[in-house]
């Protein structure tokens, strides 16, 4: 479940973030997050996430996983290039996932001035053999322009 209770806290050199929640079959969950910079690079302060089976929670520094873009999507609405499909590693975890989108198609376009973004629903699949290990949720922001609140 999402619940945003602010986006305000962007700095000035950011231009947004990547976030990621993962529920794996095995009753893991994964929540990782990248605030993106107008440079390009990620700031080190984003992190992350795993909840074991049993509900303890480990902190997860940037340090500790990999996400990469495996393609890409142009939105028909606002011209916004997302990345789109993700391979996700949190080495220490044994976790190597590829996230793919449900549907390609899950940008929320406000072309009236207001902030567009991409948030939908992903499968989780096993990085090695593509098989199904559970469902997801990705948010992208400023990626149709930088998102200023």
């Amino acid at each position: 479940m999402d619940h945003e209770f602010g986006s305000d806290e962007l700095q000035a050199n950011q231009v947004g973030w990547d976030w990621f929640s993962v529920q794996l079959d095995d009753r893991r969950e994964l929540m990782l997050y990248l605030l993106r910079q107008k440079d390009g690079s990620v700031t080190p302060e984003s992190s992350g996430s795993l909840i074991d089976a049993k509900g303890r929670v480990t902190y997860l520094p940037r340090s500790a996983f990999v996400v990469d873009a495996t393609g890409s999507w142009t939105s028909p609405h606002t011209g916004g290039v997302y990345p789109s499909g993700w391979r996700v590693r949190v080495p220490s975890a044994r976790v190597d996932l590829v996230l793919v989108p449900v549907l390609l198609d899950q940008e929320l376009a406000n072309t009236v001035g207001g902030v567009s973004y991409w948030e939908g629903a992903v499968d989780a699949r096993d990085g090695a053999s593509g098989r199904s290990l559970g469902v997801g949720y990705v948010e992208l922001t400023g990626y149709a322009g930088a998102v200023s609140l």
